[in-house]
């Protein structure tokens, strides 16, 4: 009896005990998490990099061959992750375990944990707004034990490709002011799978700090990847720029960790629409437009607003707007995963500024100049004597 009033009293100690104190009488058993990102500069709680890491993401765990949990959210803790129900997992007896995290996941799930253990997610779909777009952020940590402290390390990637523009005008003979940069023709969805072969590679960073090589190994993939999609992202105010300037449109400038306008897409290999072709509007292949409004500039010090436009159309109230300009993406792009990609538009001092998308004709046509000279119009010949002409 006696022993039985023992074995009571102590399951209702633990249960009178905050989650923190439980762990801390056994520390070795309890699951909780560390985390870390990869290189990227991203956009505000739905970019991540070791700045901003992940208040929340969802854990999948295998052990023995078997499901051990799946589908639980861990949330910061001061610094640790733990359950957000309050309830913790706990290490097996012996043996490891192989972890999986996702943030910002969408699809089909599929968690396989016999033979090669992995994570897949099929139907993903790149959100059509670039403004709901999120950084689909996953790690994996296989062969886990749980150490002296019951932590484990996970060291999240980014699954899509970040996209960003900026602009630059070589020539001071004309003024830009550019609404909006669109990507079109991509594909938008496709099936990503995280191996347990998936290994660290953090590197700490500042948020200006920019990953030069891709030191990864056994990262995740994507397949099947389909769809067709076109991206615009519009500036909250239009932006301008003379000769010599260059201009951010979507990238970061250093100031802070993100853009709103940054686009998390597809990986894959696109397939470039050239002027050659036809007109980009009915190429069903892959460019860029950017949205402007151009302005021929008298002198460097001109204003610009006062000039006569030479790329533009007017609307209804007979007022110049900004009209796309079709520019092909360079030949052999392949958007990786990871991976950060910066373009940046160039309109040069004898460029004809990319192409009208629905006529395939130049945006700008150079002033050149044919020359011709009149011949002397024979007035009839004068003879002239060579003498006093008051002589007769």
């Amino acid at each position: 009896m006696k022993k039985v009033l023992l074995g009571t009293l102590a399951v209702l100690t633990l249960a009178a005990c905050s989650k923190d104190e439980v762990v801390q009488q056994n520390p070795n058993d309890a699951i909780s998490f560390d985390v870390v990102t990869n290189k990227a500069v991203s956009r505000a709680a739905d970019g991540y990099c070791n700045n901003n890491l992940p208040t929340e993401f969802n854990v999948w765990a295998a052990a023995q061959g078997k499901v051990y949990f799946e589908t639980e959210e861990y949330k910061d803790n001061s610094g640790t992750y733990k359950p957000t129900s309050g309830v913790m997992r706990y290490w097996p007896e012996s043996g490891t375990v192989d972890f999986f995290a996702t943030k910002n996941e969408k699809g089909t799930p599929t968690f396989t944990v016999t033979g090669p253990t992995s994570l897949s997610f099929a139907g993903y779909t790149v959100e059509d707004a670039v403004s709901a777009q999120t950084d689909f952020i996953y790690a994996a940590t296989k062969d886990a034990s749980k150490g002296t402290d019951g932590k484990v390390t996970l060291n999240f990637r980014h699954a899509l490709s970040q996209v960003e523009f900026k602009a630059r005008n070589e020539n001071n003979k004309i003024y830009v002011k550019i609404d909006a940069v669109k990507v079109v023709n991509v594909k938008n969805s496709g099936t990503f799978t995280i191996s347990d072969a998936t290994t660290n590679n953090y590197v700490k960073h500042e948020h200006d700090d920019i990953a030069e090589t891709d030191t990864r190994v056994g990262k995740g993939s994507w397949t099947a990847q389909g769809g067709n999609q076109s991206y615009e992202a519009t500036l909250a105010t239009p932006i301008g720029m003379k000769g010599g300037e260059t201009i951010e449109l979507t990238s970061n400038d250093g100031s802070a960790e993100f853009n709103t306008n940054t686009m998390y897409l597809m990986p894959h290999t696109l397939t470039r629409w050239v002027t050659g072709e036809g007109k980009a509007s009915e190429s069903g292949k892959s460019y860029f437009m950017v949205k402007a409004l151009i302005y021929n500039m008298p002198t460097a010090d001109s204003t610009p607003a006062d000039q006569v436009v030479v790329w533009g159309k007017k609307n209804a109230s007979d007022v110049y707007e900004s009209k796309y300009i079709a520019v092909s993406v360079p030949d052999g792009t392949e958007w990786q995963d990871g991976m950060r990609y910066v373009y940046t538009f160039v309109f040069t001092k004898d460029g004809n500024g990319g192409y009208d998308p629905d006529t395939n004709k130049p945006v700008l046509t150079p002033i050149t100049l044919e020359v011709t000279v009149d011949d002397f119009v024979d007035a009839g010949n004068k003879d002239v004597k060579m003498q006093d002409p008051t002589i007769p």
